[in-house]
């Protein structure tokens, strides 16, 4: 009975996994939703921390 031939493992891009590539960071954009929602969501956290009476 003969074995089957192994599969080659596939060989990684090394160059895509260099930090320098990854998304992120100092340059990545907000969006102008997330940036209203997280205003709203921090507003409305504020609101409910000070006693009103």
């Amino acid at each position: 009975m003969k074995l089957k031939p192994l599969p080659k493992i596939k060989v990684r891009n090394h160059v895509a996994l260099s930090p320098l590539l990854q998304k992120g960071g100092v340059f990545e954009t907000q969006k102008p939703k997330a940036v209203h929602r997280r205003e709203r969501r921090q507003s409305k956290q504020q609101l409910n921390k000070t006693a009103w009476l």
